[in-house]
């Protein structure tokens, strides 16, 4: 199975854009290149400073969000509403979700400081800790702590470690499990409130999203680091060449490992997988949920069943075709019909999410069709009817493909036609 402050001054209404009243000191002498311009969604009241507030985080998330005066202009923002705050009035949820959100975001210019990236993601988990203490059942607050514990988990923690770290530095298992907790406490006070509409947020796919992606850092970590090395040998003139040729060894990670206990289960893999599952679920739940949403959650559900196949897929081509094979009746514990009848399975399944995940204007959606088919049709007798039509279905696809890209898949296309 299967990865960035600024004041709010006044506003010219008629263009709904935001200048800053006060320049940001930088550290720069250039005053000048402390001002900064954002144009805000059309949508945006101008009497309203949340509205404005809103907006310009809007902007931000839209954006590159490789700006830090941008960010740090947000926070500032929230600064001065907090400090200009009524007695006996309450600033709203979103107000803690975006405060606390561009406190982490700064950790990502700042990331070699691992004392500064500590700093900012305390003070970002302080402020949502007090959004929730006055919205405890609020899910988007929720599903905010999530996201800020596992990018701390990525950004913070496992991006410290080394092949020689140990468990008693960082227990990054239990870090995880208490980020996915908030998590599902999020879907379950969204199924006992009926109150979906937070999930239509791309922002919060971002949570999953970000669990794949350190799913993956765990599987590939160390790879970095022992390349390095053999660079270094390499250089030095004291590499061992023994193993040249052969395919890349995996790394295994010494049982006192941080990450040890997160890559030797499926736990995680398959809480991802079931966990977005329900999230697409969740969007069936919301009117009219964003197309692009839609597509983003079927291709990642797509591609992992596809993942998952790998393995028995190989060992079906192997066991059935490849002669230093011959003989053997099992490979990876699994027999040449088992291997073949999981394949398929897993293959149906990716082809179903990516059906879902095509996008009418975008030509790699469709050939991520076709290989499927291919995959699929590779699990079939040589000249049968279902491999054939499922070559005929994926040459179709990757014609139409080639066409409007000017021959990009030509190769694709080739060698299908060639076998």
């Amino acid at each position: 199975m299967a990865k960035r402050t600024l004041g709010l001054g006044k506003a010219a209404k008629a263009k709904k854009q935001k200048t800053e009243s006060e320049s940001i000191d930088t550290g720069k002498a250039d005053e000048a290149s402390n001002q900064l311009t954002v144009e805000l969604p059309e949508e945006v009241d101008a009497d309203d400073e949340i509205s404005q507030l809103k907006g310009l985080y809007k902007a931000h998330i839209n954006s590159e969000r490789d700006n830090e005066l941008v960010v740090n202009g947000i926070i500032h923002e929230c600064d001065r509403l907090l400090r200009n705050q009524e007695e006996g009035t309450s600033l709203p949820p979103t107000f803690y979700k975006i405060y606390s959100i561009a406190l982490s975001e700064l950790a990502n210019f700042h990331f070699e400081d691992v004392k500064q990236v500590k700093e900012f993601f305390d003070a970002s988990l302080e402020r949502i800790e007090t959004g929730l203490e006055k919205y405890p059942h609020d899910v988007e607050l929720l599903l905010t702590r999530a996201k800020i514990l596992i990018n701390q988990l990525i950004s913070q923690h496992v991006s410290q470690l080394s092949l020689d770290s140990k468990s008693d530095e960082t227990n990054v298992k239990e870090l995880l499990d208490a980020a996915l907790k908030v998590y599902e406490s999020a879907e379950v006070k969204a199924d006992e409130s009926s109150k979906f509409e937070a999930f239509s947020n791309a922002e919060y796919f971002d949570i999953l999203e970000a669990v794949d992606d350190l799913l993956d850092i765990v599987d590939n970590f160390g790879k970095n680091e022992v390349e390095e090395e053999e660079e270094e040998e390499e250089e030095e003139g004291t590499s061992k060449d023994d193993n040249a040729g052969e395919e890349e060894e995996e790394i295994e990670l010494d049982e006192t490992h941080p990450l040890y206990p997160i890559k030797n289960t499926d736990e995680y893999n398959q809480w991802w997988r079931d966990h977005t599952i329900k999230y697409l679920e969740i969007l069936n739940k919301v009117p009219s949920p964003p197309d692009s949403l839609i597509r983003e959650v079927n291709q990642r559900l797509g591609q992992s069943y596809l993942q998952e196949s790998e393995i028995p897929t190989n060992v079906y081509t192997t066991l059935k075709y490849d002669e230093d094979y011959a003989g053997l009746e099992e490979l990876e514990g699994l027999t040449l019909e088992q291997a073949q009848e999981i394949a398929k399975d897993l293959i149906h399944k990716a082809l179903e999410h990516l059906k879902k995940a095509e996008d009418k204007e975008e030509p790699e959606s469709w050939v991520s069709i076709a290989e499927a088919m291919i995959t699929l049709g590779n699990l079939y007798e040589l000249d049968s009817e279902e491999q054939e039509k499922l070559y005929d279905e994926a040459e179709t696809i990757l014609k139409k493909a080639n066409n409007v890209t000017n021959g990009k898949y030509e190769d694709v296309l080739e060698n299908l036609l060639a076998n």
